[in-house]
């Protein structure tokens, strides 16, 4: 049951950073940032329907259990605003380092607040693939501007949170993916409004706009669903563990797709996470 968690983390981890560079892909060929996160909720909420489990009085249950959907929906919009907003004022780079910080604050939760048992070793894992990271994504301190690092601060808590409601209903024996739905809907709707009052949201693409966009739309998808089936298998703290993969197969798809450059220091910092990640999966399925 726990390597079946750990492959879902990889999963989501893997196609979660492919998001990055795909979406730029698109980008360059003249798709918009709004028709980007519009599609990305539209495309999620009908592809993850079908995985939908058979469960009696779904709705009225989800109705008892309104504070995990506002939850879900408020630290999603953080998400998605806070990362979007946060590379307006400071580098690219610093904004996904700070935002990378989220493993380690749910770690941080699981310990405090949910008296969570993890291994020493795996909590000094966290630390040395955290400083991995740091070296994949050589970021750049030249711009120091506060409102971004608060932005940045705001999207790694939203993704923090997210993760720890998903852990709370698994725990309940509720289902996740059904309010993710919800809240993709949601938020499909609300970025729509928002997209079109301030942004002039516009659909006038090309059919070769519209497949490039699709791509990391659906890299979105399958990511969440992966995420969503390893949080109940192998717990909130090792399942964002393991999405530390995201940030180096960014990186690494920026190099293959973008024909970036790739510096030593990059390369020696996604074997630290790469390596971390193998030792912490195999001391987790010893104990």
């Amino acid at each position: 049951m726990f390597i079946f968690g750990v492959i879902f983390a990889l999963v989501a981890g893997i196609l979660f950073g492919l998001i990055g560079p795909t979406t730029k892909i698109a980008y360059n060929a003249g798709a918009s940032v709004g028709l980007a996160i519009f599609l990305r909720y539209a495309v999620a909420s009908i592809i993850i329907l079908p995985f939908v489990p058979y469960q009696k009085n779904l709705i009225s249950n989800y109705k008892k259990n309104f504070r995990y959907f506002l939850s879900i929906a408020v630290g999603s919009i953080f998400l998605t605003l806070g990362l979007l907003t946060s590379v307006i004022f400071i580098e690219v780079s610093l904004t996904i380092l700070i935002f990378c910080l989220y493993p380690i604050y749910v770690l941080l939760y699981s310990i405090i607040i949910d008296k969570e048992k993890i291994l020493l070793t795996v909590k000094i894992l966290f630390f040395i693939t955290f400083l991995g990271i740091v070296m994949v994504l050589g970021p750049s301190f030249k711009v120091i501007n506060i409102v971004g690092i608060l932005l940045a601060i705001i999207a790694s808590l939203g993704a923090t949170s997210m993760i720890i409601i998903n852990q709370k209903m698994s725990l309940k024996n509720i289902s996740p993916i059904p309010i993710n739905i919800f809240i993709n809907i949601f938020n499909t709707i609300f970025f729509f409004i928002i997209l079109k009052i301030f942004f002039s949201l516009s659909f006038s693409f090309s059919i070769n706009i519209y497949l490039l966009i699709l791509i990391p739309s659906i890299c979105y998808s399958f990511a969440l669903l992966s995420q969503l089936i390893a949080i109940p298998k192998i717990g909130q703290s090792y399942t964002a563990l393991f999405l530390y993969l995201e940030p180096v197969v960014g990186v690494l798809g920026a190099v293959f797709l973008l024909k970036e450059n790739l510096e030593t220091y990059q390369i020696t910092g996604a074997f630290i996470v790469i390596v971390s990640l193998l030792l912490a999966s195999y001391i987790s399925s010893k104990n």
